[in-house]
């Protein structure tokens, strides 16, 4: 069976559709401001920084394993948003499912 595949590459909007250029994406291990390691490339060969600045066109490579707390801010220190998110992978459904309802 064939899944939808994610964009190679995200990007990153404010509330009216602009980019977020120069914006931050931080990665935490969830309900924590504990740094979680997110790669550039699938093989997690290539660690990003964290938090990871955005290009010019709002857009980073995010590659990882199991559930994050990502807060994004645009390039002012401005809180955008702060979520949960889990990569695709049978791990990372499955941990997000276990932490459903969880407070940031």
């Amino acid at each position: 069976m064939a899944t939808l595949l994610p964009n190679g590459k995200q990007q990153f909007e404010d509330a009216n559709g602009n980019p977020l250029a120069g914006g931050f994406v931080y990665m935490y291990v969830p309900t924590t401001t504990t740094y979680k390691d997110t790669y550039q490339d699938s093989a997690a060969s290539i660690l990003n920084t964290n938090p990871i600045v955005l290009d010019s066109s709002g857009q980073a490579l995010i590659y990882g394993s199991g559930i994050y707390r990502q807060v994004v801010y645009d390039s002012g220190m401005n809180l955008i948003w702060d979520q949960l998110t889990s990569s695709t992978d049978v791990g990372g459904l499955a941990e997000a499912h276990h932490h459903r309802g969880v407070v940031l």
